[in-house]
């Protein structure tokens, strides 16, 4: 089967840009052999954007989604009447913007099945199929989970979600005599994509700062991380900024390292 070049972007949400803090909305794809031009956009389920950025009026998402939405389909449509090729529709929407939807940097793919990739890409980068494929993260937690039961712990460490208004589930909490909250959270950030490491990240700092603000979050985290096993260029760039982030909740130790997670467990 014949494998075409496919040119694509990103679409990214980032209502306060002061803060850097994203999520991918969307993606437009074209092939330029085919002249084909599409683009998939999460136009309904918003949910997930109000808990991530927690201040912010879904209406404001669905207000700019449906902007993008129509200028796409303006693009698309005058693409198939023969009035631009679709490489200038790409060139012409795909542009640096100061706005709270923008596109990161453009990337090629292979792909045998042009009318299909923006779909395929959007499944990937928006719905995160491949997490529901191989939850790396499942498999650490569990990992770290057995370390720590296996130890002879008078308050052994249990799932719990923590806080009323804002509960958040984590793997590994533990309750004291004097009722003092400690926990393990294991990350995993040993992921290809920066921006992937960088969504993850945010998701986690506001998780945890939401938390903090309700008085909620733990008196003692221990953040056990999978780092990333190259971290050059823009990885190790996105790895820092996540890093210096989640050091403002607690202590961070590799998640290989058993011994420093035994010591924190013992307390």
């Amino acid at each position: 089967m014949t494998k075409y070049a496919c040119r694509y972007a990103v679409v990214q949400f980032m209502p306060y840009p002061e803060t850097g803090e994203f999520a991918n909305v969307g993606v437009i794809a074209v092939v330029p052999h085919r002249n084909s031009f599409t683009f998939q956009l999460e136009l309904t389920r918003y949910s997930r954007l109000t808990q991530f950025f927690h201040h912010l009026d879904h209406k404001v998402y669905l207000q700019a989604i449906k902007h993008l939405h129509e200028e796409l389909q303006y693009l698309a449509k005058v693409v198939t009447e023969g009035e631009i090729k679709a490489q200038q529709a790409f060139e012409l929407i795909v542009r640096p913007l100061e706005a709270i939807l923008r596109f990161n940097h453009e990337r090629v793919k292979m792909t045998e099945k042009p009318q299909a990739v923006a779909h395929e890409l959007f499944d990937r980068f928006v719905q995160h199929d491949f997490a529901k494929k191989d939850n790396y993260e499942q498999l650490l937690q569990s990992r770290v989970t057995r370390l720590v039961r296996g130890l002879n712990l008078k308050h052994q460490f249990r799932k719990q979600k923590i806080g009323n208004l804002y509960p958040v589930t984590m793997p590994l909490v533990q309750s004291t005599d004097e009722r003092r909250l400690r926990a393990i959270q294991p990350l995993h950030f040993n992921r290809a994509e920066p921006e992937k490491i960088i969504e993850h990240g945010n998701l986690w700092v506001s998780k945890l700062s939401t938390l903090k603000e309700l008085k909620d979050l733990p008196a003692d985290i221990l953040i056990a991380v999978e780092k990333p096993e190259m971290p050059g260029g823009d990885i190790l760039t996105a790895w820092n900024m996540v890093k210096t982030k989640l050091a403002d909740f607690g202590d961070m130790t590799d998640a290989s390292n058993d011994k420093t997670i035994a010591k924190f467990a013992k307390g």
